[in-house]
Formats: C-alpha cells, structure tokens, sequence
C-alpha cells in the first residue's frame, strides 16, 4: 500500500469512528498510539490529522496535538442557521424539478420510517430519515449548494441521531416529512420552502433546548 493510500485508509477509519461516537467531544489523538495502533508512520498519522482538520473533525494546535473537534452552543445554533437557509434553498429547486420516481422513493422511506418509528427503532428511523434527505439532495440542480449543506451536516453527523432520542420529537417529525412530502407531490414550491425551514428550526429549537444532553 502506498503512503497516499495508508493516510487515505488511515483518515477513513478516523472519521468513522469520530462520527459513530467511539471518541469523545474534545479527546485527545495521540500520535504515537495512533501509529503503533494502525502499523503506519507518525508522518503518516500527522497527514490524516491533518485532512481530518480540514474537514472539521479535529482540532490541530502546535505542540497541543489533535483533539477531536467540539462545538460550543454558539456554534450549534450558528450551524443550524446556516442549514436552515440551504435546506429552504434545497427543497424549493427541487419541488420544481422532482419527478414521480423520486416521490415514490420518498414516500417508501416515510413508509419505512413509520414502521421503524411503531417498532421503537428510533436509531434505524434516524438513519432512514437521512436517506429520505438525500433522495431530496440527488434531485436538487444547484450542486454547490447541496455539496455545502452535506459538508456541515457531515461535521455534525455523530451528534444528528441523538436528537430523535428526545421524547415526542420522533412524533413531530414523522409529521414534518410527511408534510413536506404532500407540498413536494403539489410542486408546491413555497409551501415546501416554509415547512423544510420550519422543520429546521424545531431541531434547532431541541439542540437549544436540550445542549447540555445532546453535547
């Protein structure tokens, strides 16, 4: 395996298990352990930590080492902000654009959803709930702005899943999508805006809500 292809392996396995949680808000990743954990170079460790920051996951500082990357309410509601303006953007092209196959799509993943949600799967209803997004995203003609939304919900991936853990917002979210999709069905490109932004502002309002167990 060539150096590029080790620090490519060794910065996938990182990011993996920096998103699934296998390593706490603000831990320290010690270069040195990283190393004789992978077999590879601290050279090696240094270029994937690197790409790591690059990428929003960790936090490099001179003669401080790598930390995973942590975020301050501050900053959760800032992102949340920003994702509520780009997921109205999003949804508004794509009401415009979406056909029958992708609405048939949707609508099996709300379907799968509700059937998660009635099992009490609410991790399996998370993850179909993101699946049910990226059908949106797939659709969307303004590709830069998709790639910017997937970049900042990716940074705050590990902690995405959690919300839906929160009492009754499994509930209100199934009522969400389900809404959404009526308004995206009527290429109803107005109502769709207002019900994505809306939906937004209520994950908002749990992060807001709920920091201190979510963080």
């Amino acid at each position: 395996m060539t150096a590029q292809n080790q620090t490519v392996s060794v910065y996938e396995a990182l990011k993996k298990r920096i998103d699934e949680g296998f390593y706490s808000p603000a831990e320290n990743l010690r270069e040195s352990a990283l190393s004789e954990e992978y077999g590879v170079s601290r050279n090696t460790i240094k270029k994937a930590l690197l790409m790591l920051e690059n990428d929003a996951y960790v936090s490099v500082e001179q003669n401080k080492g790598a930390r995973v990357r942590s975020y301050s309410k501050s900053e959760v509601m800032d992102f949340l902000e920003l994702r509520e303006t780009l997921e109205g953007l999003v949804i508004r092209l794509v009401a415009q654009e979406i056909g029958d196959s992708e609405l048939d799509i949707l609508q099996r993943k709300l379907d799968q959803m509700s059937e998660r949600r009635a099992a009490g799967d609410l991790l399996g209803y998370s993850a179909l709930n993101r699946e049910f997004h990226a059908v949106i995203y797939q659709v969307c003609p303004n590709r830069m702005a998709v790639d910017t939304l997937v970049k900042l919900k990716n940074q705050m991936k590990k902690y995405n899943s959690k919300s839906i853990l929160i009492p009754g917002r499994s509930d209100r979210s199934f009522e969400e999508h389900t809404a959404i999709l009526a308004a995206l069905r009527r290429h109803d490109a107005g109502q769709a805006q207002a019900l994505m932004e809306q939906h937004v502002r209520n994950v908002r309002d749990i992060y807001d809500r709920y920091y201190g167990i979510l963080f």
